[in-house]
């Protein structure tokens, strides 16, 4: 026996499907994109430093609320389109549009669900992703300390660490012991140094939460760029300290990885000091602009569905791609207008929302009013565009 649901049809339920299907492949397929793109690093940590499968996996799925930030619009685009243009073509609309069946109530279970992709953002982005960022951030220091070489290579040169390029001859993942050290310390621009070391070895430093690397029998040249002179000193032993944070990437806690208590709290400690710290008000602004996108990829996808496209799915997944990188680069300019304090940062986030907004609107409207040009979407200037560009690409 089926559960009724009251106030949800069969309609509802079947257009729902419809778009959910499409979009939950679409997150699956644009995540595992992202995360490709480190899978090499992880891959190196497997292969050569003893990071296992899964610790890797661990780090992952820490990784994996900022990656799902980015992929549901896109994805909830991509569902629109795919699940409208199937039904479009197959003739499904135009019976629905003869039944009296008007495009705003073909709307409704597609904002639906766009409302519950819209909540499940901004859950990751208020509360989710600080979370798993801390917890990466402690899961980067604990393999710090267990693997403290993870971050480095025998026989190459070395610049994980900000400021140092460390060469190490030989090197022993067992004790952390290293052999023929080369060190170049460039932290300090008024007096950078070369550190030639016969050995060495890495000891965890818990109370600070850094590596000191302590080296054996070797010599310190400096330049003092003050006075324009050099010293040599020979050492027995000699401690550098570096974190290990680093070695695995960066995780200070930047705003972007703040809770929202924090974030406000951070933004209100320098707006009294009259230091307004713009990199955290734009975080905060884009908690709260950036989910919207998955309300105005929804409308704009039922316009744009309509009309089967001439290239199929793979057509419609470029012209996904090519609107997310178009709202993306909108964002970016904001961002850079929110960070450099030009305007403030919840007018400078929300520019690319109104562009989208207002487009999706005015091709919503057309659409559900009938007004394309002899019968034809709404969405047909983007599809003409990209027909013209195919055939450009034929041979004559």
């Amino acid at each position: 026996m089926k559960l009724a649901i009251p106030g949800i049809s069969i309609l509802d339920r079947y257009v729902a499907r419809e778009v959910i299907a499409p979009f939950l492949v679409g997150v699956g397929l644009l995540t595992f994109a992202l995360v490709t793109g480190r899978m090499l690093k992880l891959t190196e940590m497997v292969v050569n430093h003893g990071v296992t499968l899964g610790e890797v996996a661990q780090i992952i799925g820490y990784v994996m609320p900022a990656f799902l930030e980015l992929t549901f619009p896109m994805a909830v685009l991509l569902g629109v389109l795919m699940g409208f243009g199937r039904m479009s073509s197959d003739q499904e609309m135009t019976a629905a549009r003869a039944c009296g069946v008007s495009l705003y109530r073909l709307a409704i279970p597609v904002m639906g669900v766009a409302l519950i992709v819209y909540a499940l953002s901004s859950y990751f982005a208020f509360s989710l992703r600080p979370w798993a960022n801390n917890h990466l951030r402690e899961k980067l220091y604990e393999l710090g300390q267990s693997r403290t070489t993870a971050g480095l290579r025998e026989k190459v040169f070395n610049s994980s660490f900000p400021g140092l390029v460390v060469y190490v001859d030989e090197m022993t993942d067992a004790d952390s012991t290293l052999k023929g050290v080369l060190i170049s310390d460039a932290r300090d621009p008024k007096q950078q140094n070369t550190i030639i070391a016969k050995s060495g070895i890495l000891l965890p430093d818990p109370k600070n939460k850094s590596i000191t690397l302590r080296l054996f029998d070797g010599s310190v040249f400096g330049v003092e760029q003050s006075g324009d002179t050099t010293h040599v000193t020979s050492f027995r032993t000699y401690d550098l300290s570096i974190s290990p944070e680093t070695a695995l990437g960066s995780t200070d806690l930047d705003p972007e990885e703040m809770s929202y208590p924090a974030l406000r709290q951070t933004i209100h400690d320098a707006r009294a000091k009259g230091k307004p710290d713009y990199l955290a008000e734009t975080e905060l602004a884009g908690k709260f602009t950036v989910p919207v996108a998955t309300l105005l990829f929804a409308l704009l996808g039922v316009s744009l569905g309509l009309r089967p496209a001439r290239g199929g799915h793979s057509e419609r997944f470029g012209v996904s791609v090519a609107l997310f990188f178009l709202y993306y680069s909108l964002m970016r300019v904001g961002e850079t207008f929110a960070q450099s304090g030009r305007l403030n940062a919840f007018v400078a986030m929300s520019i690319p929302d109104l562009a989208f907004a207002a487009l999706a609107v005015w091709l919503f409207y057309r659409a559900a009013s009938d007004r394309g040009d002899q019968g034809r979407g709404p969405g047909d200037l983007i599809w003409d565009f990209v027909e013209r560009f195919e055939r450009s690409r034929q041979p004559a």
